[in-house]
């Protein structure tokens, strides 16, 4: 018999009385009545923290990946820093997440949609496509969150402010960027993973008139969003333009330095290595992240 995960823990008496349902918002596993009135959010990915800071709330719990300075400055001056960790974004607790009393959790497709029974047991659960999401998807889940917290107008103004900002910025980059390819990815110790052009970060380089130079498998479908890549592999996609992201100092790129598949890259040949904010790229996938990455594009082109 399935036993309530609440019971189970003993928090029952966290249950208070049944709330007045104000939407049934729709979302990427189902349909979740939220309540009239939101007050206590807890967020299982920093795109989600953006959502919420661009219309001034403050979640009570985040998966911050026990590390709570990543959680940027750009967010902290709004929300600022009260809110409880519920640990990674991978594995957040179900313990801690329950005992803040939520009366909604914003969750991601693909780290948390097995845990989706579960977490609607705490509270009303909406479950959004940050992680393998594009960029014009998490613009989308933004006025999602926004009418999932009753503040629709808010976000749609946020949005509509972001819009401008971004078409100014495409304006600027992309009669530079025409005709040249730009690869952005990731790096640690271990290896490096290049983001897909149905990324978030590949789909920003797209709207900003870059060219990729990633090809589909068979089909026209990118089999992965974060694509795991061997020097022999980056050599195929040879852009223009790289951008990494390194997680790590020394990189598993910076072992690459001597080697003289690397050194024929058209990138290192023509000086056009980059190196930019790993967690602002690739974590936060928010507006925020994207106006950083838009300033990091433009400064790059630039050059």
């Amino acid at each position: 018999m399935k036993r309530n995960f609440l019971a189970v823990l003993g928090l029952c008496s966290l249950v208070t009385a049944a709330p007045v349902f104000a939407a049934e918002i729709t979302h990427e596993v189902g349909t979740t009545d939220v309540p009239d009135q939101v007050e206590r959010i807890v967020v299982l990915e920093f795109s989600f923290i953006d959502a919420l800071a661009s219309v001034g709330v403050a979640p009570v719990g985040i998966a911050d990946d026990n590390k709570r300075d990543r959680v940027i400055p750009a967010y902290t001056d709004v929300i600022g820093d009260e809110w409880v960790s519920v640990g990674t974004r991978k594995t957040p607790s179900l313990e801690v997440i329950a005992s803040l009393a939520p009366d909604l959790i914003i969750a991601d497709k693909k780290r948390h949609s097995a845990a989706y029974d579960t977490l609607s047991e705490i509270a009303p659960t909406i479950v959004l496509d940050s992680l393998g999401g594009d960029y014009h998807a998490s613009v989308a889940q933004m006025a999602v969150i926004g009418e999932a917290i009753g503040k629709s107008d808010e976000m749609n103004a946020r949005i509509a402010q972001h819009k401008a900002t971004m078409a100014d910025y495409v304006a600027q980059i992309k009669p530079k960027a025409e005709g040249i390819s730009a690869q952005f990815g990731v790096t640690n110790a271990k290896g490096l993973w290049l983001h897909a052009p149905v990324s978030y970060n590949g789909s920003l380089l797209a709207m900003f008139g870059f060219d990729s130079t990633m090809k589909p498998a068979e089909g026209g479908v990118y089999e992965k969003v974060y694509v795991p890549t061997t020097l022999e592999q980056l050599s195929e996609v040879n852009p223009d333009i790289l951008i990494f992201g390194e997680y790590a100092d020394p990189s598993h790129v910076d072992s690459w330095q001597g080697d003289a598949l690397y050194q024929d890259l058209n990138a290192v040949k023509s000086d056009k290595v980059y190196n930019v904010i790993a967690h602002n790229w690739s974590r936060l996938r928010g507006m925020v992240a994207a106006e950083l990455t838009a300033a990091d594009l433009l400064e790059i082109i630039s050059k």
